[in-house]
């Protein structure tokens, strides 16, 4: 909220009506980015439900409650490509319409589904809801904090239309400019990056390893670690549609594992060119490695 030529921030939980009610008090727009995920919405089912479906509903009431509010905020949800659940090969192209199956136990899925219909069956005029895909963090300390046993959740033949948390801020940002009249509203999209942000799990785990001075996926787990089926991801048949209104498609993966790589520290770096030019230095992380990720999927 803008306040006094700046921004006023306000503090609260999601899950009270009256902290959610004083954040909305006199906005134009809501880009609401809120989420609680996977692996810790798998972890603390309560508190997933209570951010992304009990603090959308107040969100929701909050706008409707303003004078006028229904008829003038404008409300951007973001969603998440869970929603539609396991999509392999013959089914991995997923448009928006496809049916809402979230994969069994991912509780995650539910809450964020709960959350848009509570968007969708509002009396707002101007929403929007984009179903983000896996959103890839820009910065190495963030990229490395995903080591988490969920990995081996996702099938390493995953079809995965990713983009990268710039371009999705971007989008997001770039809903400010779309005018009132404009048929984007009261749509759902499939966010993804494009084509240029197409791949397959096993090449970004592949291009994961060998980023840090590693051979590859290969000579640091086993095929035998990962799930067959029941997770989510896709190739996105009409992510275009959104992207010709914000116009967010700008990185590809190549661009993205030059800028990641820039961003790590410079004592990894040394350890990735050590290894690079020393193959017994390197076999002894890939063991290392092996070590470490056998005792997550085990454990």
């Amino acid at each position: 909220m803008v306040e006094h030529g700046g921004f006023k921030i306000v503090w609260g939980d999601a899950a009270n009506y009256a902290d959610v009610e004083d954040a909305i008090r006199g906005v134009d727009w809501v880009l609401d980015a809120m989420a609680f995920i996977s692996p810790q919405a798998d972890y603390y089912p309560d508190m997933a439900r209570a951010c992304n479906t009990d603090g959308i509903r107040n969100m929701v009431k909050a706008i409707e409650a303003q004078p006028n509010g229904a008829e003038h905020i404008r409300l951007v949800y973001t969603g998440t490509v869970a929603e539609t659940g396991d999509r392999l090969q013959s089914i991995h192209w997923g448009r928006v319409g496809d049916p809402l199956k979230p994969s069994i136990f991912d509780f995650y899925a539910i809450t964020k589904i709960a959350g848009e219909r509570a968007v969708l069956d509002s009396n707002i005029k101007h929403w929007a809801s984009l179903r983000m895909t896996y959103i890839m963090p820009m910065d190495y300390a963030e990229f490395t904090s995903l080591m988490d046993p969920i990995m081996f959740h996702q099938p390493i033949d995953s079809f995965m239309e990713n983009i990268t948390s710039r371009d999705a801020g971007y989008g997001l940002v770039c809903c400010l400019d779309i005018p009132e009249d404009s048929d984007f509203w009261r749509r759902a999209y499939n966010m993804g990056g494009g084509p240029k942000m197409r791949c397959v799990c096993y090449d970004l785990m592949n291009k994961s390893f060998q980023l840090n001075g590693l051979s590859g996926i290969e000579s640091c787990a086993e095929r035998k670690w990962f799930a067959l089926r029941n997770f989510h991801m896709q190739y996105y048949e009409d992510s275009h549609t959104l992207n010709q209104y914000l116009h967010y498609w700008r990185d590809s993966l190549n661009v993205y594992w030059e800028d990641l790589a820039k961003t790590m520290p410079p004592d990894m770096q040394q350890m990735v060119a050590e290894c690079r030019k020393n193959p017994e230095l390197r076999k002894q992380m890939e063991q290392s490695t092996y070590e470490s990720l056998r005792n997550m999927a085990e454990n």
